[in-house]
C-alpha cells in the first residue's frame, strides 16, 4: 500500500473540541490556541462555526474570534456553516473558506437540522451562490459517510448524489466524516476509492472521530487511497452534540507521531504541538481528552 508523500494536518480543536468542551472558552483563548498551532507549522484551521442550531451554542462567537486573528498568509482560516445565512455571517467577519455540511443520515440530519438530508441538499446552491459572489474558498461536508448506527452502512449512492449536488453548487472539496465513529479500514478505503473513480476531479477531506478505537487505523486507510488532507484535534478533543457518547477526532499529536514515523511530510513542529495541545489538556482539565502522546508525557512527568 502507498502513501502520499506529504498529508496536510487540518487543526479543528476550537470547533469540533469546544463545541462539546465541558465550558465555553473566551475568544482570546481561542486564537491563542490558533496562533500556537499555526506557529507550529499547521496550514490549515477550522476555527469555528456558523449556526442558529440550539446545540451550537458554544460557537457563537466565532465571528469574533475571525476579526481578532493575526492571520498569516499561506494558512487556510476556514468555518463550518449549514445554511445560506451562515455563509453570509462568515463572509461578513472576514472568513475566506466555509465547508458546508450535510450528514447522509436521515436520523442524524434531522436531529441536528431539524430537516432531512434532501431537504438541506435544496439549498447548496444557494450557498454556493453567496460563497461565489464573496470569493469564499467552498468545501462540503458530509458527516456519517460511511455507516451510522441507524441505518447501518450507508449506500454508496446516496453519497454520490450529494457529493454531485455538492459539486454542482460549486464545491471544490468534499469532506468525509465519521462523527459516529462507526468506519474500519475495509469501509473506509473501498468508499474512498469508489468516490474518487466516481468524481476524480474533487479534492478529497477526511474528519474522523476515534469513538471505537479506530482513527489512526482508518486515516491509515483513507492515505492509502490517496487522501492527503485530514482533520485533527489537539489533546483528541471533541464530539458530535446529536451523537450519543461520540468522542473526540483523532489526536493531533497522535497523527503526527504516526506520520513522522511513517516518513511522510507535514512540515509541523512536534515538540510545539505538544506544548499546544498540553495547554489545551490543561484549559479543560483533562474532560473528554484521548491522546496517547499526551498521556505519556503526562507520566513521564509524574515519575521524572
Amino acid at each position: 500500500m502507498g502513501f502520499p508523500e506529504k498529508v496536510t494536518l487540518c487543526e479543528v480543536v476550537t470547533r469540533d473540541g469546544f463545541q462539546t468542551a465541558p465550558k465555553i472558552y473566551s475568544v482570546e483563548e481561542k486564537v491563542k490556541i490558533i496562533e500556537a498551532v499555526v506557529d507550529a507549522g499547521v496550514k490549515c484551521v477550522e476555527v469555528g462555526a456558523f449556526s442558529t442550531y440550539e446545540t451550537m451554542y458554544k460557537m457563537k462567537d466565532t465571528d469574533k474570534v475571525f476579526q481578532q486573528l493575526h492571520k498569516k498568509q499561506g494558512v487556510e482560516y476556514r468555518a463550518l456553516v449549514y445554511l445560506p445565512d451562515d455563509v453570509k455571517r462568515a463572509a461578513d467577519c472576514g472568513c475566506r473558506k466555509i465547508k458546508l455540511n450535510v450528514s447522509a443520515s436521515t436520523k442524524h440530519n434531522l436531529d441536528g437540522a431539524g430537516r432531512s438530508p434532501l431537504e438541506s441538499m435544496r439549498s447548496f446552491a444557494k450557498s454556493g451562490d453567496i460563497a461565489r459572489d464573496h470569493r469564499m474558498g467552498f468545501a462540503g461536508s458530509i458527516s456519517l459517510p460511511f455507516a451510522s448506527q441507524w441505518e447501518g452502512e450507508i449506500p454508496l449512492d446516496f453519497i454520490i448524489e450529494i457529493v454531485k449536488a455538492f459539486e454542482d453548487a460549486g464545491a471544490a472539496q468534499v469532506s468525509l466524516s465519521d462523527s459516529a465513529g462507526l468506519g474500519n479500514p475495509e469501509l473506509v478505503y473501498r468508499r474512498v476509492m469508489e468516490l474518487r473513480e466516481a468524481f476524480p476531479k474533487m479534492d478529497w477531506m477526511l474528519h474522523m472521530h476515534n469513538t471505537r478505537g479506530m482513527g489512526l487505523a482508518n486515516m491509515v486507510a483513507a492515505m492509502g487511497a490517496g487522501i492527503d488532507k485530514i482533520d485533527t484535534s489537539l489533546a483528541g478533543l471533541g464530539g458530535c452534540p446529536y451523537i450519543k457518547g461520540a468522542t473526540g477526532n483523532i489526536s493531533t499529536e497522535d497523527a503526527l507521531f504516526m506520520l513522522n514515523g511513517m516518513g511522510v511530510e507535514t512540515g509541523i513542529d512536534f515538540h510545539k504541538i505538544m506544548d499546544a495541545g498540553k495547554y489545551v489538556t490543561d484549559l479543560v482539565e483533562n474532560r473528554g481528552t484521548d491522546s496517547y502522546q499526551q498521556r505519556l508525557r503526562a507520566l513521564a512527568e509524574s515519575v521524572s
